[in-house]
C-alpha cells in the first residue's frame, strides 16, 4: 500500500510540479511569481492527490 501511494504520489507530484512550473513561462512569460505555482501549490497537492489515490487503489486491490 505504501509503495503504490508513494509511487502515485511521486508521479502526479513531478506532473503538478511541471505544469504549475512551466506552464506559466509558457503563457504567461512576464509573470516574474508564476513559477512558484508549481513549487508551492500544485507540485504538493499533486503529491497528496496521488498518494492518497495510490492508497486507495492499493486498498481496493488488496480487498478483491
Amino acid at each position: 500500500m505504501w509503495r503504490q501511494g508513494l509511487r502515485w504520489g511521486r508521479n502526479l507530484g513531478l506532473i503538478g510540479f511541471l505544469g504549475g512550473f512551466v506552464g506559466p513561462v509558457i503563457f504567461a512569460p512576464d509573470a516574474n511569481q508564476g513559477p512558484m505555482l508549481g513549487l508551492f501549490i500544485t507540485g504538493p497537492l499533486g503529491f497528496v492527490l496521488g498518494f492518497a489515490g495510490g492508497a486507495v487503489a492499493a486498498l481496493v486491490r488488496r480487498a478483491s
